[in-house]
């Protein structure tokens, strides 16, 4: 079986972290069924072309034949994107090697990627299996003509994978076709994230043993509200009588003014900024740690959430988009914050460095989750079969 993977979504040397779950994903479709044949055509949606300087995929996924191509997009107004991307596309679909006729497409971002795919690919009578990230449900259907695309969209795939309930509920509330939205939830690779002993991780980190480490993922963006979390954490500190630390993975457009905050609140020697990070530097400190915190304004089930409790670390998290589906079954609400006051985020920090479950039943409920049991159900979909 032919499958052409397409979106803005998938990694290059210069942003190994960009759209990784997806990689991932394709990954494990090819180690689920040798035979697949998957290629890829990654774009880069922007005002002004990147240039000629061509992109140049991780070694990891060179199996995918991945080619990049610029597609024009304007932000927040740009209404028509996806007219522009299924132009793109269509450009880039000639580019495909003789020989390669895909049985199906998966798409991943509503819009304007599976709007425009959907839109070229059902003229060609090629089925295609969108994906709903989280931003591109959230946010989007609240903006008139992206709603529309995407709901026309969802008349045109075979189906829209949402990787929460949550995700697919608002499609159903917008006006989706019904019965398109199935919910996969994201995997976890649960051979790297596995619990390890608190003081062994530590030491491979060279931290001190008698210090209580909490942990941030994810890119600095408004979305994910760090600053809710460093509010929260300078009480922490101010309360706790343990010297208590905050580490931060990943980077993005914020990160100055973050800095600038953690300097503001008098942290900077509890805070530490580690840059982005392998998924085996993640999965060790994630270990050392008493708490993986997420503090997002939405969300629909993000990886970090499902790599944390792989590790046998609990998630602190606002209990935001589809987060409660994974987590309520296993934790209950404890850990789920419901409000955005600081002081009820730093209160639930301290209960968890006072005392957490028990990692190893943590990591066993995880095991379902696997990226294997994931890439199967995809497949079930790209190949026509019933609806998960």
């Amino acid at each position: 079986m032919d499958i052409l993977f397409v979106s803005n979504l998938f990694p290059d040397e210069d942003e190994p972290w960009r759209g990784l779950d997806n990689a991932t994903l394709l990954l494990g479709l090819r180690d689920l069924d040798a035979s697949l044949r998957i290629r890829v055509l990654a774009f880069r949606p922007s005002i002004k072309h990147f240039g000629h300087a061509p992109k140049r995929p991780r070694s990891q996924d060179a199996c995918f034949h991945p080619n990049y191509f610029w597609t024009p997009y304007i932000p927040k107004m740009g209404g028509w994107n996806h007219k522009w991307f299924a132009h793109a596309f269509s450009r880039a679909y000639q580019t495909l090697p003789k020989g390669f006729e895909p049985q199906a497409i998966l798409s991943a971002w509503l819009f304007p990627d599976a709007c425009g795919v959907s839109m070229v690919a059902s003229k060609a009578q090629v089925p295609v299996v969108a994906i709903a990230q989280g931003s591109d449900a959230h946010h989007y259907l609240e903006m008139p003509m992206r709603r529309r695309a995407i709901i026309a969209m969802t008349k045109r795939v075979r189906a829209v994978v949402t990787r929460s309930r949550d995700l697919a509920e608002r499609l159903n509330r917008n006006g989706a076709d019904s019965g398109v939205a199935q919910t996969i939830y994201n995997g976890v690779d649960v051979r790297t994230f596995l619990p390890k002993n608190r003081s062994e991780a530590c030491a491979a980190l060279g931290l001190k043993s008698d210090e209580q480490w909490l942990l941030f993922v994810g890119n600095f963006l408004l979305v994910k509200d760090v600053p809710l979390l460093l509010t929260a954490f300078a009480r922490v500190v101010a309360k706790s009588a343990n010297v208590v630390k905050l580490a931060l993975i990943g980077g993005g457009p914020l990160e100055s003014t973050i800095r600038g905050l953690v300097e503001q609140l008098q942290i900077d020697h509890r805070v530490v900024f580690l840059g982005r990070q392998s998924a085996p530097e993640v999965a060790c400190w994630m270990q050392a740690s008493h708490a993986v915190c997420l503090t997002s304004r939405n969300e629909g089930v993000p990886n970090v959430v499902l790599e944390a409790m792989s590790c046998g670390r609990v998630p602190v998290c606002i209990d935001v988009g589809g987060i409660a589906e994974v987590v309520e079954p296993v934790l209950g609400n404890h850990f789920l914050v419901q409000s955005r006051d600081p002081e009820a985020y730093a209160s639930a920090l301290m209960d968890i460095l006072s005392g957490a479950p028990d990692s190893d039943e943590l990591h066993r409920s995880m095991k379902s989750y696997s990226w294997e049991n994931c890439a199967r159900k995809y497949l079930e979909l790209l190949r026509g079969h019933d609806r998960c």
